[in-house]
């Protein structure tokens, strides 16, 4: 009865003005003030507050303005869906971490395409935070990413682990070293958000140290850059091992023991999608597609060893 209403209840909110969102939405202001009334009329209650201000949304508004979302999402997934069906051009957006994104994802998206090459499937690659937040805002459909979800709004499903290594220029003598030693030694760090630096920061929580105890010169938001300033000699750091695996059997990087961090530490791979909303058909059939594909052991090798 009232989705129309619901499609504008997000929109004032946002701009807090009612001419703001009648611009927005091509329409009059009375037209906008008239449904909106018409919604406090039959519920009882009032959505919004008008101030000098602006207008806000009262307690009770900003339940509807919660559920509006909702709604509107639902509807937007069933035209999605129908559209699937009658006119065979699905699209998928997959948003994942690097390290899943960049080693495991393109051979997941060539396996899901040769039994459903009819999917559009676009891939979009982030660390865990931005992904999970990419999320929950729908700009992506599903989500594949390293460490743990302990949002209630999500569902996590396990897919494999990813064990993490310390990395160093090809040229260092040593190869173990104790924290004491490592926190003395120049150290490049992934940018925080990334699931590698999260698990890291755990583990020297563990041995009684923080980051703020490491001699980092370098905070990067990419897997290829890290690996390049360490080969250049600038410092050392931790990757996921299936990253510089290229890397140590060609000898650009040498592989380095921190003896608190035995055995390696690990994240976990996980495949998430949003609790209160159903995946489209084609995501499951994706979410399907990659549980076979874990079965098999195919494009999931992520827990590479070093001797």
């Amino acid at each position: 009865m009232f989705l129309n209403q619901f499609e504008l209840i997000p929109v004032i909110a946002e701009t807090k003005s009612f001419s703001k969102a009648a611009k927005l939405l091509h329409l009059s202001q009375p037209a906008i003030s008239s449904k909106i009334r018409s919604m406090e009329d039959y519920y009882k209650i009032k959505i919004f507050n008008r101030t000098p201000q602006g207008v806000y949304l009262t307690e009770a508004g900003k339940i509807v303005c919660a559920y509006a979302v909702r709604f509107l999402n639902m509807y937007n997934s069933m035209e999605q869906d129908l559209d699937m069906l009658l006119n065979g051009n699905p699209f998928l957006t997959i948003g994942a971490s690097c390290t899943a994104g960049n080693y495991a994802m393109p051979c997941s998206i060539c396996a899901f395409k040769a039994k459903y090459p009819e999917v559009n499937v676009r891939l979009d690659i982030g660390n865990t935070d931005t992904t999970l937040e990419k999320l929950k805002n729908h700009d992506i459909d599903i989500a594949v990413v390293e460490g743990t979800v302990e949002n209630p709004d999500f569902v996590a499903h396990y897919i494999n682990s990813s064990n993490l290594v310390f990395i160093a220029p090809n040229d260092i003598k040593k190869s173990s070293f104790s924290l004491k030693e490592i926190k003395q030694k120049p150290f490049i760090l992934r940018e925080k958000g990334a699931a590698i630096r999260t698990a890291f920061e755990q583990g020297l929580l563990k041995n009684g140290y923080g980051i703020e105890d490491l001699n980092v010169i370098l905070e990067m938001t990419s897997i290829y850059s890290v690996k390049s300033a360490v080969m250049e000699g600038i410092g050392v750091s931790i990757l996921p091992a299936i990253t510089v695996e290229k890397e140590v059997n060609n000898g650009a990087l040498k592989i380095i023991k921190i003896k608190e961090f035995e055995p390696e530490l690990e994240t976990d791979i996980i495949l998430v999608h949003l609790k209160n909303e159903q995946p489209s058909t084609v995501a499951q059939q994706f979410i399907k597609s990659v549980s076979e594909q874990v079965k098999n052991e195919g494009c999931w090798n992520l827990r590479r060893m070093y001797s």
